[in-house]
């Protein structure tokens, strides 16, 4: 943004979640996560579909086949499920979340820098990235490998604001699960919450600051 320019938006940067924010996969990893589990005796409920979204892998499958499940057995297990995603998302139809692509243009155009801030292991965060045509606009991105701790932890979130320069009280998050919307809000940060997984009576208990279905309804727009 040039000096003395009124500021086109209520941040001054954007920290962008990836799966049902940026990336239109939920239903892609649902079904990577139904055929595992059920390939090894435990058929997934609705809502262990739906905890699995914001959670690192590890966490799931502790949660899914115990906690003093073997180290070993979590690396082995994580290997195979990333190559299945891999496998759907080099294979399968993909598209970016609606207006997405628009909303980036804006925000380059109006001089407001982002980040991404993902679970998401780096090799599949480039391959979802590049199905879109978006690699190049996402040069800054924390992931699974960047931090020890998942959401709903802030981590993720303070080292993308950090790469960034920018605090994490100016920046704005924007996240589509509930562990994602409590990681950003213990960034310090402002929430957008996207009703593109979760209902909206879900994301609305978690108090974000703004909500829209998706970025053709956003509650803000450039100044006139």
């Amino acid at each position: 943004m040039q000096p003395g320019t009124s500021r086109p938006y209520p941040f001054d940067a954007v920290l962008f979640d990836l799966d049902g924010v940026i990336i239109d996969t939920t239903a892609l990893h649902y079904r990577v996560w139904d055929t595992f589990a059920r390939a090894r005796g435990h058929v997934p409920t609705p809502a262990e579909l739906l905890a699995t979204n914001g959670r690192r892998c590890a966490e799931t499958l502790q949660a899914w086949f115990g906690p003093g499940l073997a180290e070993s057995d979590i690396a082995a297990f994580t290997h195979e499920l990333e190559a299945m995603v891999q496998h759907q998302l080099a294979t399968e139809p993909v598209s970016a979340v609606p207006g997405v692509h628009r909303f980036l243009e804006e925000l380059r155009r109006a001089g407001v820098p982002w980040a991404l801030g993902t679970s998401a292991t780096a090799a599949n965060a480039e391959l979802s990235l590049s199905r879109l045509g978006l690699g190049e606009l996402f040069p800054v991105r924390v992931t699974a490998a960047d931090v020890t701790r998942g959401k709903p932890d802030p981590e993720v979130y303070l080292k993308a604001a950090a790469a960034l320069g920018v605090a994490p009280s100016a920046c704005v998050v924007i996240e589509d699960s509930v562990l994602g919307l409590r990681a950003g809000r213990a960034a310090g940060a402002r929430c957008l919450a996207l009703s593109t997984t979760f209902p909206r009576d879900v994301l609305v208990n978690e108090a974000p600051t703004w909500l829209a279905e998706d970025f053709r309804a956003l509650p803000f727009s450039v100044s006139p």
